[in-house]
């Protein structure tokens, strides 16, 4: 034992104590630091990712705001309409069957005939084995000359066939016109229009040379198919020239030009309502049955019972147009024959000398008649800002030196797409022809420079 060494002291239980607090404490401060700063960049991170989402709003907000639309102000007329049916009068002659049998058209539907002309054959009924001998050979004769056609014979004859198909063409158009408007009753008429189309390029194809032995023994053959037919008995001759239809409704002698004078608005509504018998087969007719409509006249007369229409608004001897929407047409040089008062309806009858051959197949059209013209300067209804009914009074967005300026007008007449409008004279901006207009109001604001 050395007796030099010095005795190690021992702490005392203070000492340790304080060193033991002041560990916690620095421990406390750390983590409150921690805390401190995950709060901090928390706060940090959400501020970031509003700042970023504002401004993606604000990006998407100024993509999305339409763009300002011009355009230049010009003078225009506002049209109103009123649509009603309207019932054709005209002068027509009908034909009559000579006897019973199978009608054989010889002219297509809606085409003009010279008087004297062939308009049909009335073959009898007991030599159909005869007319179905002589179809087939038709048939045959047709496939032999595309057969020998294609083999470059018979010059001329591609020319033949192109114009036939140019009229096949116009007939299917009719039945598809047809078949859009859920009806199917006038095929039979197409059908017989379509043999007649064959039937006359058959004619033009036998004058040309095919220079081949089996064409000329087939040719033969359907000439004594048709001597053992007689086609000579039972034709239907035009007597008078004019436009031709097999579509009848048995009105015909009724509702001549002359009942343009007398019809009465109780008359007019039963012929509306009238519904034609069904056409059926007018390949199968009987005796002194009507067949064929020929239109004579180069007039007609159409009748309307405007719903809720003054009559005074249509004077005798003016001269209006009628829109037929559904066809593309109008109708012009529309002379007012008759403008009546009919309870709170108009009758007016009128008479024109257009579109006569395109309407020759219809009874009735719907059609569309002017009611007022406006005329002024003419804006889009969408550009008027904050329209007041009472004052007839709206605002309009110019552009005038470069900037937008609002102003003050009046309307006179405005419909769903257009208005006809005033200035007023004592706004300070006015419109004229050629002021720049804003389309689209909502997109910009009074007062801004074009170009920002």
């Amino acid at each position: 034992m050395n007796p030099n060494r010095q005795p190690t002291p021992h702490a005392s239980p203070d000492s340790n104590a304080s060193r033991q607090a002041k560990s916690l404490e620095r421990l406390a401060r750390i983590e409150r630091r921690k805390a401190r700063n995950r709060a901090f960049f928390l706060a940090f991170f959400v501020m970031a990712t509003m700042f970023v989402t504002i401004i993606l709003i604000i990006s998407i907000m100024r993509q999305a705001k339409p763009n300002p639309r011009f355009m230049f102000i010009q003078e225009g007329e506002l049209v109103h309409t009123v649509q009603s049916k309207g019932l054709i009068l005209r002068d027509e002659l009908t034909l009559s069957a000579p006897a019973s049998g199978l009608l054989k058209p010889m002219a297509t539907e809606g085409s003009r005939a010279a008087k004297g002309e062939k308009l049909a054959l009335i073959i009898p009924a007991d030599k159909e084995d005869q007319l179905r001998e002589l179809q087939k050979c038709e048939k045959d004769i047709v496939d032999l000359q595309i057969e020998l056609m294609n083999k470059g014979k018979g010059a001329g004859a591609q020319a033949i066939f192109d114009e036939s198909a140019g009229s096949l063409e116009t007939i299917v158009n009719l039945v598809r016109a047809d078949i859009s408007r859920g009806t199917l009753a006038n095929l039979s008429i197409y059908a017989a229009s379509i043999s007649v189309v064959l039937e006359q390029r058959s004619e033009k194809l036998a004058t040309i040379d095919f220079n081949d032995s089996r064409f000329d023994a087939l040719e033969m053959t359907r000439k004594s198919l048709e001597d053992a037919l007689g086609l000579s008995v039972g034709t239907l001759k035009s007597t008078q020239s004019g436009i031709i239809s097999f579509k009848l409704d048995g009105l015909e002698s009724i509702l001549s030009l002359d009942r343009c004078h007398t019809l009465t608005a109780d008359e007019y509504r039963s012929y509306i309502e009238y519904q034609a018998p069904p056409v059926g087969d007018i390949r199968t007719v009987t005796q002194d049955q009507p067949v064929i409509r020929i239109l004579s006249g180069l007039n007609q007369c159409l009748v309307f019972l405007l719903p809720d229409t003054s009559a005074s608004l249509y004077k005798v001897n003016d001269t209006i147009s009628v829109a037929v929407p559904a066809d593309g047409l109008v109708i012009s040089n529309c002379r007012v024959l008759r403008s009546e008062t009919a309870g709170s309806d108009a009758l007016v009858v009128v008479r024109t000398d257009r579109q006569v051959e395109r309407l020759s197949d219809r009874r009735t059209v719907i059609a569309e008649l002017t009611v007022a013209t406006t005329k002024g300067l003419k804006v889009p209804t969408a550009s008027l800002i904050e329209y007041d009914a009472a004052t007839k009074q709206a605002g309009l967005m110019l552009v005038i030196e470069g900037k937008t300026r609002f102003c003050q007008v009046k309307v006179i007449d405005q419909d769903r797409e257009y208005a006809i409008i005033k200035a007023i004279p004592s706004e300070k901006y006015q419109p004229a022809v050629s002021s720049v207009l804003v389309v689209n109001p909502e997109s910009i604001e009074a007062g801004e420079l074009i170009g920002n």
